[in-house]
């Protein structure tokens, strides 16, 4: 019985692979770097917002002891190094009624300059970076 030998079938086909990768992934790394930009910039909007409201919280429970915003301030600092990997933000703290902190709303707000961690996005929007912002309006209960 002789073996028949088989024959390619396709023969035309042969760098078919190579360029349905070359066509496929600019668009998938375009999509990964979004992708990794977007889940940065979520967890340190997420980062902002936990500040600012663990820094209210901490000045409506302690207004009658922290009159002044720096021990809440500092709170919020040591907060930040305890809890979360960024630098460089900017916290307020302000009372609606300064003359009597007692009686009327604390405002914490927090603000931070984001920069992307892969050049693909930057390229695509023209920016570098963003301005996140953050602001909790919490009612002192004394």
């Amino acid at each position: 019985m002789k073996k028949r030998r088989t024959r390619r079938r396709f023969r035309g086909e042969d760098g078919q692979a190579m360029l349905e990768l070359a066509l496929i992934l600019p668009i998938f790394l375009l999509i990964l770097c979004g992708i990794l930009d977007f889940g940065w910039m979520y967890y340190n909007q997420l980062a902002l917002n936990n500040i600012c409201r663990e820094g209210a919280r901490y000045a409506v429970v302690n207004t009658a002891e922290n009159k002044e915003t720096d021990g809440i301030l500092r709170h919020i600092e040591n907060f930040i190094d305890d809890t979360y990997p960024i630098d460089d933000v900017v916290v307020t703290v302000a009372y609606t009624k300064p003359l009597d902190p007692l009686s009327g709303d604390v405002v914490v707000a927090a603000e931070k300059e984001f920069h992307y961690l892969t050049p693909v996005i930057s390229t695509v929007t023209g920016q570098q970076s963003r301005m996140l912002t953050a602001k909790v309006v919490m009612k002192v209960e004394s």
